[in-house]
């Protein structure tokens, strides 16, 4: 079955911006539409876009236009739809368009850290592979000249550790190639949320991301007009990660019970302790929605700090990882030879 096409993030992100501009210009949305599809023509979105402009043009909803083109995700589609509900729409085009932004800058992020393990690692199996095939070998011819029965057990030792350490270097390689398709793909949810549950670092990782997710989202739809309480009841549908949607869920059975918001977001642990307060103060204040944009860029840096924090202790971790098996390796084919060169001394 062949993938569906998508729009990456920062697709989307420069997309939901040109919308804007075009609603805040005042032109008609097919208008701005027209002008928009141009910019994908002779792309592999051409024939979405020309979905889109058709019908936008029949139906007058971006939003019906979205959904039929099927280039977008049910996020924006979501928003959209609550964007033209509260007349709106341009607010929530340019919050789409920051927020596809920081979610581009941390997948960004997350490759980044994926790649200098990836190009450790492949050294590490270049290098394994060449003393393996290439070097070994001629010790091996070499010692075997000699006769000696403890240089030949040295160098099955060697070759064997070798080959061992060669095919979990190439299984590792082919698990980080693996996660990176996985990243990519629309379809990776439920294997990114298994790596997360599974994984102590990617959990926290995640629940700082997801914390991020709804202060954003959250924060969008109060400045789109929308009450709190109806606010909580669509952002429930809207997160495809079951921990944040049970979370969301929770808090907002919480507030039919007469639980104010930020008890009812500090005793889910949705946010941490002092973001709490944070709430508390801006809930008072009436600037729930300044608060909430104020966490997402707040968490959005804390992961990217948490990102390099690991990037920072698996490189050294990989190379000194390296040194050791290489060092092994060596040391097996070297023993051999001082004792040669003991016995003819």
């Amino acid at each position: 079955m062949s993938r569906k096409l998508r729009l990456s993030h920062e697709e989307l992100a420069v997309l939901c911006e040109q919308v804007a501009l075009v609603l805040r210009a005042g032109l008609p949305v097919h208008d701005g539409v027209e002008a928009l599809c141009e910019n994908y023509k002779g792309t592999r979105f051409e024939k979405g876009f020309n979905t889109l402009s058709i019908t936008v043009m029949e139906t007058g909803s971006l939003t019906t236009g979205f959904k039929e083109a099927g280039l977008f995700p049910d996020y924006l589609i979501a928003m959209s739809e609550i964007g033209e509900k509260t007349g709106e729409l341009d607010v929530v085009m340019e919050e789409l368009s920051m927020y596809y932004d920081r979610e581009a800058a941390n997948r960004r992020s997350i490759k980044s850290a994926l790649f200098y393990p990836l190009l450790l690692i492949v050294m590490m199996a270049l290098i394994i592979g060449v003393l393996v095939t290439q070097v070994l070998p001629i010790f091996e011819n070499v010692y075997g000249s000699f006769d000696s029965g403890s240089s030949a057990g040295w160098m099955n030792v060697a070759v064997s550790f070798g080959k061992a350490t060669l095919i979990a270097a190439g299984v590792l390689l082919l698990l980080v190639i693996i996660l990176l398709v996985v990243i990519k793909l629309d379809s990776s949810q439920k294997v990114l949320q298994w790596l997360q549950n599974a994984i102590k670092p990617l959990r926290k990782l995640e629940q700082k991301l997801s914390a991020a997710r709804f202060a954003s989202t959250l924060g969008m739809m109060l400045r789109s007009g929308f009450p709190l309480e109806e606010s909580m009841e669509l952002i429930e549908n809207l997160f495809t990660n079951k921990r944040l949607r049970e979370r969301v869920s929770l808090c907002r059975k919480k507030m039919d019970d007469f639980v104010s918001f930020p008890d009812a977001v500090g005793e889910t642990g949705i946010f941490e302790p002092l973001h709490c307060r944070m709430i508390s103060v801006g809930f008072r204040a009436g600037q729930t929605d300044r608060v909430m944009s104020k966490l997402a860029v707040l968490y959005d840096e804390d992961v990217n700090t948490q990102i390099g924090h690991l990037v920072s202790i698996i490189e050294p971790s990989l190379v000194a990882l390296m040194s050791v098996i290489i060092g092994a390796i060596l040391l097996s084919v070297m023993l051999p030879l001082l004792s040669i060169m003991s016995s003819i001394g």
